[in-house]
């Protein structure tokens, strides 16, 4: 078993406000499309259902379908502006917390001067590369956020074309 130990890219990236913010407007253009379609088909199977229900005479069934509905809108729309009120007050975001990423061959390491994690390159769900920043998501709405001008070892340009070839065809370069 070999053990990776040569640092092949070293980033150190504050998780700022403006940084934060900048992220979600990547995500939400990103997959705004797709939450959308969600909800639609979501919320038109239910109307469909209070509608059948309501020709039907099932008023019970009618009223407790409204009630779903009218959930799920409220959830579909005050939930994510919750979870993003929760990041901004959080530790990470409210105190600028900086993350060091360290990257080797099969894995890399995130440190926040306290935690230490370790994630291989196949637990990453998507990689985008934009202007300023590397995002790396490692489920649908978790993300690193990586600074392109903050590399003390290696070059931006250089681990663009590294964490292509670890995301493969998870990776995509956009502007």
């Amino acid at each position: 078993m070999v053990i990776d130990l040569k640092v092949l890219f070293k980033n150190k990236t504050k998780y700022t406000q403006e940084i934060y913010k900048e992220f979600l407007e990547f995500h939400t253009k990103r997959y705004h499309l797709q939450a959308t379609i969600f909800n639609v088909i979501i919320i038109a199977l239910i109307l469909f259902l209070i509608v059948l229900q309501v020709a039907y005479k099932y008023y019970s069934i009618a009223i407790l379908s409204a009630i779903i509905f009218t959930g799920f809108c409220l959830y579909r729309y005050f939930h994510p502006i919750l979870v993003v009120k929760k990041e901004l007050k959080g530790e990470t975001i409210s105190q600028e917390k900086s993350f060091t990423f360290k990257f080797y061959e099969k894995y890399f390491k995130v440190s926040d001067n306290i935690n230490v994690n370790k994630v291989k390159y196949l637990n990453l769900r998507k990689g985008f590369e934009t202007k300023d920043f590397f995002y790396l998501y490692l489920d649908k709405t978790h993300a690193f956020i990586i600074n392109k001008k903050n590399f003390s070892i290696g070059k931006s340009i250089d681990f663009s074309e590294f964490i292509k070839k670890k995301c493969f065809l998870r990776y995509k370069k956009v502007e």
